[in-house]
């Protein structure tokens, strides 16, 4: 006989059946969120790349340079969905410096918390729409749940945008390159809300990767592709 315990940490289980890619989320003593996400390929699909990263280490400046070789590429724009609210004047400032990093021509769209909802009309006649960033967008669903959220909650509204717009991807014709923050790779958060962010950022990350062309990890300005 066999026992098997249960672990005190979200797992990402992924299953590949007739062609649909299955996500079940065991949490504690039951698998409460499945997740499916259809990647059907079609004439106009272009691809989905995830960048990640630690803090500093290259990640937008890449998905940057990635984005303007598509555009020349093609003879297109580029669509830059920014994810971050100004709430404190770091913040502000940071912004500031993100924008003035971009060509003028780009256009930006600021959207913090339902990037899903505006990605179709942002990705219209472009060579490629760029995510800046998924850990900001998941901080500010994060926030929307309060100081003590629910962990399960927490992690079914994230993956439930995550899933949002990797549906959206394949409806759209221009390069989808998403940035995030390889958080997960830290040492364990010593805080409860800490710790919920991490294990959202990571599941998010390997939702999202399973479904991506490409995956590229950076390192000290380096990148490293994973897949693709």
């Amino acid at each position: 006989m066999y026992t098997i315990q249960q672990p005190t940490i979200p797992i990402l289980i992924t299953v590949l059946k007739n062609g649909e890619i299955l996500f079940l989320v065991l949490y504690g003593e039951k698998i409460y969120y499945p997740e499916r996400v259809v990647m059907e390929e079609t004439g106009n699909m272009g691809k989905v790349i995830l960048v990640l990263g630690g803090t500093k280490s290259g990640k937008t400046s890449f998905a940057q340079k990635l984005a303007a070789e598509l555009a020349t590429g093609k003879g297109k724009n580029v669509t830059y969905i920014a994810t971050a609210w100004g709430l404190d004047e770091g913040m502000k400032k940071r912004i500031a410096v993100h924008r003035s990093s971009r060509p003028k021509k780009w256009i930006t769209v600021e959207e913090p918390l339902e990037v899903s909802g505006i990605l179709g009309k942002a990705a219209g006649n472009k060579a490629a729409v760029i995510i800046d960033c998924l850990t900001m967008l998941s901080t500010n669903i994060l926030m929307e749940l309060g100081e003590n959220p629910d962990a399960e909650e927490a992690l079914r509204r994230v993956t439930s945008e995550v899933k949002a717009i990797l549906a959206q991807a394949v409806e759209i014709e221009p390069d989808l390159i998403i940035i995030s923050n390889h958080v997960e790779a830290g040492l364990v958060a010593p805080t409860r809300l800490g710790g919920i962010f991490q294990d959202i950022a990571g599941i998010s990350h390997q939702i999202i990767a399973s479904a991506a062309d490409t995956v590229y990890l950076m390192t000290a300005g380096i990148p490293q592709k994973l897949k693709g």
